[in-house]
């Protein structure tokens, strides 16, 4: 197996697992004691059973996926970490399972572990994945997935669930073409689509015009209305939580709503575009593999830069949306309260929900 590198997990810490061997490295460490403390819930007084120490701040430890899920604390005397863990949830056929814990706000806070995943499908998870899954208690699932999608590839079940939300935001953009049964029916239909004329010629490039046209969209939209405020004020339900909420590839609907979610909470712009463009880091080698199969069916370079604009994450899309919300309110509580109709016990449930102290210092 081979060592995966998690893309990010708190500042100053990184993480790569290889096999159930973990790699935990403090960044600038210091030449003084560090000890490294596990638990099996998001909280600091039960991460206690310390099990690694060392002058220079890098563990190595075994502790196997099926076994987690694992949260960490590294201090010293003079020092402590924020909770940690790792990002990317290890699955067997789902890549783009993620934990949103961890990322500081604007006012001192920092996103809470273990209370909210995003991801892609869970239509292919096998018994460990849905092992995995169960391990960390999922109660609800919001599914943005149009009816088809969700029809053509069902969600395996979950014990832990409680609920199933179901909120498509009937996105105009999506990657998925609309009645693609499988990935070849799905690449073809797209290739086709712009051979016959079906997509405007000013989209046929590599500038992605077509999904910054469709972000900032579903800023206003009224079935995005409907579908992320049901999110919203399934987030501010205690008994939902843990949570997943999730579309097809975990990109453009998950991305949007993750996008809504960290601003309510606060969560500093720089986070959630990383937030956002992790999904392409995440998906580097199956994009690569989707530009492959596109090749085998035109070598138009047009229509090539037009299909992988479609599945790439770039900081400017997710901008979009953000600077479309400052164009038309004043602040976001107003943009929650206003166009989604949140009242202010529902936001600071959220917040209550989501969010703990910050006690790392930069």
């Amino acid at each position: 197996m081979s060592t995966y590198h998690q893309p990010y997990t708190i500042s100053g810490v990184e993480v790569k697992r290889k096999s159930n061997q973990l790699l935990i490295f403090l960044e600038n460490a210091l030449d003084t004691n560090y000890d490294l403390y596990v638990g099996s819930t998001p909280d600091f007084k039960n991460i206690n059973e310390k099990i690694a120490s060392n002058n220079n701040g890098s563990f190595k430890i075994s502790l196997p996926v099926e076994q987690g899920p694992y949260y960490f604390v590294i201090k010293n005397k003079d020092f402590q970490t924020n909770i940690f863990s790792e990002r990317v949830v290890q699955l067997n056929n789902a890549i783009n399972v993620r934990d949103l814990g961890g990322y500081r706000t604007e006012d001192g806070n920092v996103t809470k572990w273990g209370k909210i995943f995003r991801g892609d499908q869970l239509s292919k998870l096998d018994e460990n994945d849905i092992k995995v899954l169960e391990n960390l208690n999922i109660r609800s699932i919001v599914d943005y997935r149009s009816d088809h999608e969700k029809k053509i590839n069902p969600n395996k079940d979950l014990s832990t669930v409680k609920t199933i939300y179901h909120c498509d935001p009937q996105s105009s953009f999506s990657e998925a073409a609309a009645n693609a049964v499988d990935l070849k029916s799905e690449n073809a239909k797209l290739v086709s689509a712009l051979e016959n004329g079906e997509v405007n010629t000013k989209y046929i490039n590599g500038k992605g015009e077509n999904v910054i046209e469709d972000y900032r969209s579903l800023v206003t939209s009224e079935a995005a209305r409907v579908s992320y405020g049901q999110f919203l004020r399934i987030c501010a339900d205690a008994e939902n939580i843990p949570l997943i909420h999730h579309c097809r590839g975990g990109k453009d609907r998950t991305g949007l709503g993750s996008m809504f979610l960290l601003l309510l909470l606060k969560v500093r712009e720089e986070d959630i575009i990383k937030d956002y463009v992790m999904t392409g880091v995440i998906r580097k080698e199956r994009n690569a593999l989707k530009y492959e199969h596109y090749r085998a069916l035109t070598s138009n370079q047009d229509y090539l830069s037009y299909l992988m604009a479609m599945i790439e994450t770039r900081e400017e899309y997710i901008k979009a949306s953000i600077d479309r919300i400052k164009e038309l309110y004043s602040s976001i509580d107003t943009y929650m309260i206003e166009h989604f109709g949140l009242t202010e016990e529902e936001i600071e449930n959220i917040r209550g929900n989501y969010l703990e102290e910050d006690v790392q210092s930069e």
